[in-house]
Formats: C-alpha cells, structure tokens, sequence
C-alpha cells in the first residue's frame, strides 16, 4: 500500500477534511438565543454560574464550563468546541469502519467523509451548544466498547458517564450498546458493572436536575409521525434548505438508498481479535445504533415528551456508517464508482451546506436584533425582560442592552424583550400589568424567530385627567 494511501485510511485524514469543512463560515450566522445562554452562562463567575444552575441549565453545567475558555472570543471561538467535536466523531466514524470492515477497506474513509457531508452535522458543528459534543462522546464509547481486553469497560463507564453529564438523553444510546453486548460472549456483567459505575456519577446530574425539567423542556410536545419525519429534513440541512432548493430532498433519498444498501453489504461479521470473543458485523452495531434511540425517543415522548431532531443528532454516525459499507462494497478495481458516488451526495448537499452557514438558517438572528436595538434607543431608555429571566436569550450581543436601565413605572420609555408568545403565568407578572397600565405601544415590533423587541412609552392622560388649560399655559 502507498503512502497516499495509507494516509487516506488513516482516521485523521476524514477528520482533517471534517474540520476544515465546518470551519467553513463558522462566524458567519449571528448567535440565536440558545446560543446566547451558552455564552452569557460562560462568562458568569463561577458565584453567578452556581446561582443560575441552582434555577436551571443544570443539565448543560459540564458544557458551560468547558465553553469558559472559548466564550468572550466571539462567534467562531465559541463555536471552536463544536467544530472540534465534530472532527473528534469523524476520526472514530473512521476507526469503527475500519475495526468493523475487512482489511483494506475504504468503509472508515467513506463513512467520516459522509459524515462531513451532513448539513446536520455542519449545523450543529457550527453551533455554541453540546450536540456535537454528544455525538463524539457517543462515537468514542461505541468505539471502546468494541474493544477486545475487559478493562476497556473503565473508560467505557466514564465515556457513559461523560455522555449522560453532556445530555441526559443521549443515554438513549445505552439499550443499542445492549444488542451489541448480548452477541458477544461473557461481556454482559462487565457491561452492567462499568453501566452502575457511570450511574455512581450521573446520579448528581439527575438529582440536581430533576426538578428543573418543567422549566427547562416546557416547550417540547407530544410528537406525530410528520414530527418524526423532520429529523429527516433536519439531516438534510433543514426547512430553509427544503424550502430553497430541489437538491435536499434528493441528497436524503440517495442517503437512505446508501444506508440501506449498506446494511445488506455490512452484514458480514469480520473476524475479532481475541479468539475468545464472537465476531460482530457492522449492520449490527450501527442499525440499533441509527434506530433504537430515535424509536424510544418517539415512544416515551408519547407520555412524556422527550423527542427533538437535535437531541437525536448521535444517531448520525451510524447513518454515516452503513453509507460506507455501501460504498466501499465496489471492488477495489472499481473504487472510482464509489467515489463518484460520494461527489454526486456532495453535489445534493451543496445548496443545504450554504443555507446552514447563513442567518436564515438559525432560529433567530440576535445580532441584528441588537443592531437594531442600538440604532433606535436613547439614553435614559429602560427594559423589562418577560420573563425575568429572559435576558439570558438575547444579549449576547451586549452593547445596546447594556445602555437600558431596568425598568420602573417612572420611566418614560420602555423596551419591552420577550417571547413571540407569552405563558399565561408570565401575563400576571405585576410588572407587565404595570407596563400594560401606565404605557401604550409606539411604532412596529421588531421580531427575529421566537424574540420579540417592543418599545412602549407614557400614555398620555386622558382629556379629564388633564390640567386646565390656564394651568398647562407656560408663563410668559
């Protein structure tokens, strides 16, 4: 084998073009509100930072903590995390394919290729939140836990652990590695064994972080099959993408057609390293893998909804690598048709890789928003947050809400920074009735997705409130 070539079967060289690939534009969108909450919680003192998790965002404490380093750097450093990850998943996409393939393959090159492809992928690497995280921390432990020597299920737990402190639901993972487990001779104790370990250290999180659930996922509903369907339309880089171009819905078709293919053409089980282990296929790793946690994620999510595209992203990387059994199954001496292959799903993904990296994309653009909101404000200005606690999803880009005295009944005029749709508890809150009283709306209300930006000032008294005329005369 050259040395071009080994290079190429290398894990690094799909994890180089990974990250290069989500590099791509990372500053270009503004932060959207969630994105917000990362970047304002990392800049807190640890004082305030403990205050705000002992409220909510308990469950993403270990993520604002990495963020630390990266949050006052801007978009692309905060993102940097993100972008990391995602050539993190890409190199063990590649290890797995290659562990579970038979010497020589391509499937590893393939799969971390597909990988990049993604627009979700891109997305989410492009993002200041945990999601790319999580599916790295997932890759890493499918990747331990086909390992051969018993000890691999120490890291195997804290990879657990780890993923659970990352995102809780990505746990969901667990009853995929189940069916792996269960096909290799003797390995269930030690699984069960490293699985009571990582509970030893989930159980702080889930203590901590089981009350604040209402608050935290109050949004999420009960999910049809056509709620299901958009993972598919987020996988291929989501309703803008859809809505711009015939292109998305054929890169998911031939995505599908690829992963089907490759669970026929991975079906066959390679040879394990130890003579005491069964052999396992990499159909059987990666469609529990792809599969399992969507379906309980829609199942429980009929009784207590759990279920959203994002929060099932980990499941990528399986796709990615039932693709790669698929093109890797040409014959070496026609390895060009898999490429071509490969630059035709490019090609479909192409008009999605440019609409994930523009503001459209994004659920809101704060940084107009805020732009905005400098342009029109005047000094003496006061906000008033609806919720409270809201400010935490608009201002990051600080400058222009940091100009804005909080709000009093005295003031003269008011912005008011709040969801698209206010709780029926939040419209009782005494300082909107104050607001609604003493204050009447002025001009247009600037909106960007879920946020909305209005400025209200004094209502004038009514004509039998007002003074007589002698009294209002100025003197002369």
């Amino acid at each position: 084998m050259t040395l071009t070539a080994r290079i190429a079967r290398s894990p690094g060289a799909p994890a180089a073009l990974a990250f290069a690939f989500v590099m791509w534009g990372i500053g270009v969108p503004s932060f959207w509100r969630d994105e917000s909450v990362s970047v304002l919680a990392a800049r807190m003192s640890f004082g305030e930072l403990r205050e705000l998790l002992a409220h909510i965002d308990t469950v993403h404490a270990l993520y604002y903590l990495l963020l630390r380093p990266f949050a006052s750097g801007g978009e692309a450093a905060a993102r940097l995390p993100s972008a990391l990850a995602v050539a993190g998943a890409t190199a063990g996409i590649a290890a797995i394919g290659r562990r579970l393939s038979a010497p020589g393959s391509w499937t590893g090159t393939y799969a971390g290729l597909v990988y990049a492809l993604l627009p979700m992928v891109s997305r989410y690497g492009q993002e200041a939140r945990s999601y790319a995280l999580v599916s790295a921390v997932a890759v890493a432990a499918t990747l331990v836990l086909l390992g051969e020597r018993r000890s691999r299920y120490v890291g195997y737990g804290l990879l657990v652990a780890l993923l659970g402190w990352f995102h809780l639901y990505a746990l969901l993972l667990l009853p995929a590695h189940a069916l792996v487990v269960l096909r290799r001779r003797g390995e269930l104790l030690p699984w069960l064994v490293s699985l009571a370990g990582a509970a030893v250290l989930l159980a702080p999180l889930v203590y901590l972080a089981s009350g604040q659930r209402d608050e935290q996922l109050f949004w999420l509903k009960t999910p049809d099959l056509t709620a299901l369907a958009q993972f598919g339309v987020e996988i291929s880089g989501g309703p803008v993408s859809w809505r711009d171009s015939a292109t998305p819905p054929l890169f998911l078709a031939l995505l599908g057609l690829l992963a089907l293919l490759g669970i026929w053409y991975g079906s066959r089980p390679t040879v394990p390293a130890s003579p005491g282990a069964l052999p396992v296929s990499l159909a059987a790793v990666a469609v529990p893998w792809a599969l399992v946690p969507v379906a309980l994620s829609f199942a429980i999510s009929q009784v207590y909804p759990v279920y959203n595209p994002r929060y099932v992203m980990f499941v990528l990387p399986a796709l990615a690598l039932l693709a790669g059994a698929a093109l890797a199954s040409v014959p070496p001496r026609r390895v060009p048709v898999g490429v071509a292959v490969l630059a035709v799903l490019a090609v479909l993904s192409a008009s999605a890789q440019v609409t994930v990296r523009g503001p459209a994309n994004r659920p809101d653009d704060l940084r107009t928003l805020a732009a905005d909101l400098g342009a029109a404000e005047r000094p003496g200005d006061a906000v008033l947050y609806m919720p409270e606690r809201f400010w935490l999803f608009v201002s990051v880009y600080g400058g222009p809400y940091e100009k804005l005295v909080p709000f009093t009944p005295e003031a003269e005029r008011v912005w008011l920074v709040s969801r698209r749709v206010l709780a029926a508890e939040w419209s009782s809150d005494p300082r909107l009735a104050a607001l609604k009283r003493g204050f009447v709306r002025a001009g247009p209300t600037r909106r960007s997705g879920a946020v909305r930006v209005t400025l209200y000032t004094r209502r004038l008294p009514s004509n039998h409130e007002r003074p007589p005329a002698a009294a209002r005369a100025r003197p002369s």
